[in-house]
């Protein structure tokens, strides 16, 4: 299982860093169980869509574990489908990076994987507010919307 994840985190974060390079050259693919948002897991459709400076229109924010210093932490989002502020899964990405802390609290076993997964933004920012990682803004706006999970 925790393969699968790794490489579900790896692949989802390779696309959503470089589609700006057109990695799917028009195309989408669907991933399965790949976004945590208010406690439930998210399929998604994983498009070439990028912005250089956020869209006109307003975005969710999109929490990324790819360069956190742990495997194992899916991405987690503020809104999801049927939330009154949901904006149809355009993304503005920020990079979440573990502190020693953060480390110590998450992985207490030392074997680089996460010991439980933050399943909403409320647990992402109660950890954030405990000094258990950092938030970095990424620049990187993109759009791939959220969809209910076919329980791969």
């Amino acid at each position: 299982m925790k393969s699968k994840i790794i490489v579900i985190i790896v692949a989802f974060s390779v696309v959503a860093m470089f589609t700006a390079v057109s990695v799917f050259a028009g195309g989408a693919m669907r991933v399965s169980d790949l976004i945590w948002a208010n406690d439930e897991i998210y399929d998604t459709i994983v498009t070439p869509a990028t912005f250089n400076s956020p869209p006109a229109h307003s975005t969710d924010t999109f929490y990324n574990f790819a360069s956190s210093g742990l495997f194992g932490q899916r991405p987690v989002s503020d809104s999801a489908p049927g939330d009154l502020g949901y904006n149809g899964g355009r993304w503005d990405m920020k990079m979440v990076v573990f502190t020693a802390a953060g480390l110590l609290a998450h992985d207490p076993d030392f074997d680089g994987f996460v010991n439980f997964e933050l399943t909403s933004a409320d647990q992402l920012l109660a950890h954030h507010a405990l000094g258990h990682f950092v938030i970095n803004d990424t620049g990187i706006y993109f759009e791939c919307p959220l969809l209910p999970s076919r329980g791969n």
